[in-house]
């Protein structure tokens, strides 16, 4: 019973680290290690959570790490504030998809959660065309700072690949979270084939079931249909044109970061700033570094590793 609730613990304090409480099917769902039933899980939560010495406790079918009872508050709060940043999603992926050689769109970050509230971004994921990644990544980001004044609040795309390099190099608990939790609102089938080249997840939450419906349905109609004005868009880019333009866009997007971060040393840069022409990632601010190392003291803290 204890290595059940220490492995219970273990789920807990990750999400306590974004004040986010879980019932127990995502307790189950997210626990590092499989050795016992759902049903056992449950009972174990239940007389736990009682206990006036435990270190988790339960409210409206909530979990969360005492004393922290705000948290289940909170993330009512958030869920409900979610469904408005849910229709903001419905939007920019039909503004997405129109752009040329966009194969995919993917809500990450605190909405794939229904965690968001007024201080979050709308974050995406997309895949793209082979040998088009750049094109398609310069033309959102011109978008975006034509159209939307450079604003990140609904349109905040930090991770690009390609049809052909689904699997994510990066394998920490933080990247498998967001591959678990990670919403498809266009092209669905993409999403669940970029989740099974992702099965590596499971060595941290085995429990989890690959392309679960449960975890991976949008809070927003999903469209699968492809727009016609991008199949006409994609058709004025000649195949050997735009094979150059790609890998200049690729170059010069390079320099500028070598240029913007220049403060940051060059293997953490190009770690952070990945760019390649089947992956571009933008995270230069190493937020999954930061909630890792929060992990990790807490883990201690809590004499858990």
């Amino acid at each position: 019973m204890k290595a059940i609730r220490d492995n219970i613990l273990k789920t807990l304090l990750y999400y306590d680290i974004f004040s986010h409480p879980l019932n127990g099917d995502e307790i189950f769902t997210f626990l590092p290690e499989n050795s016992v039933a759902k049903e056992t899980v449950y009972d174990v939560l239940k007389k736990s959570a009682k206990e006036s010495d435990n270190k988790f406790g339960e409210c409206g079918g909530y979990y969360y790490i005492k004393p922290n009872t705000d948290n289940v508050y909170k993330r009512l709060y958030k869920e409900q504030y979610s469904r408005k940043m849910w229709k903001a999603a419905w939007i920019a992926t039909h503004v997405i998809k129109l752009f040329p050689f966009v194969r995919a769109v993917m809500v990450t970050g605190s909405l794939s959660k229904n965690s968001s509230d007024k201080s979050s971004d709308l974050d995406f994921m997309i895949i793209t065309a082979p040998g088009r990644l750049w094109i398609a990544r310069t033309l959102l980001m011109l978008f975006k700072k034509i159209f939307l004044f450079n604003s990140y609040k609904y349109f905040c795309i930090n991770y690009y690949v390609t049809t052909d390099n689904l699997e994510i190099t990066d394998k920490n608990v933080f990247t498998a979270t967001e591959i678990a939790t990670i919403k498809g609102t266009y092209n669905t089938g993409l999403m669940n084939r970029f989740i099974e080249s992702n099965k590596w997840i499971m060595d941290y939450f085995p429990n989890y079931i690959l392309c679960d419906k449960r975890l991976h349905k949008a809070g927003c109609s999903v469209t699968n249909r492809k727009s016609i004005f991008q199949s006409v868009s994609e058709f004025l880019f000649i195949p050997s044109f735009a094979d150059t333009l790609d890998k200049k866009l690729m170059a010069k997007t390079i320099a500028h970061w070598n240029k913007k971060y220049s403060y940051i040393n060059e293997e953490e840069r190009n770690h952070r700033l990945r760019s390649a022409r089947n992956v571009s990632k933008s995270h230069p601010e190493s937020v999954h570094h930061k909630v890792i190392d929060s992990y990790s003291q807490k883990l201690k803290q809590f004499n858990l590793q």
